[in-house]
């Protein structure tokens, strides 16, 4: 229950920094990222249950989509590429701060570069590689912070709950 709550956090937190602080895309903050991706992938270990995880990032996502994008299924597909890109590296490799900071960036980075790559190909709002490249290397700071505050916190209340 820990773990939905810390996603729906992460999907709240999502709008708030879109809508409240105003970015636009020729100008992009350090404080952009996709917590919400983020969260999914921190949370994942939290699950012994991959079907209700499985079932989590298509609600995730299609919210996601409603609600932010005026999409439908793109984020599902997207969230679940990174999820399971995520989930391979974790049985490969051990879980700790290090490991979880590499596989929620490349999830990131996965989901803008899909996504761009999406947009091009059905000609929907359509931007220059360079904005890409600009969003991802300025994304890079906040999703280390957040998944670094994120993967502590989540690891001392699961373990303070089990005492």
């Amino acid at each position: 229950m820990i773990a939905i709550v810390y996603v729906i956090f992460s999907f709240i937190l999502d709008g708030f920094i879109s809508n409240y602080l105003n970015f636009q895309v020729n100008n992009i903050s350090y404080l952009n990222t996709i917590y919400t991706i983020i969260s999914l992938i921190i949370v994942y270990d939290y699950f012994t249950n991959k079907k209700k995880y499985l079932y989590l990032i298509i609600i995730i996502g299609l919210l996601f989509d409603i609600t932010y994008t005026g999409t439908i299924f793109i984020n599902i597909l997207l969230f679940f590429i990174a999820c399971l890109v995520s989930s391979y590296l974790d049985e490969i490799f051990p879980q700790n701060i290090i490991m979880i900071n590499i596989k929620t960036l490349l999830g990131v980075f996965l989901y803008y570069s899909l996504s761009y790559l999406l947009f091009i190909t059905f000609n929907y709002n359509h931007y220059e590689l360079y904005l890409l490249w600009n969003i991802l290397l300025r994304s890079i700071i906040m999703t280390i912070i957040y998944t670094s505050i994120s993967y502590y916190l989540l690891k001392k209340i699961i373990k303070n709950k089990i005492k």
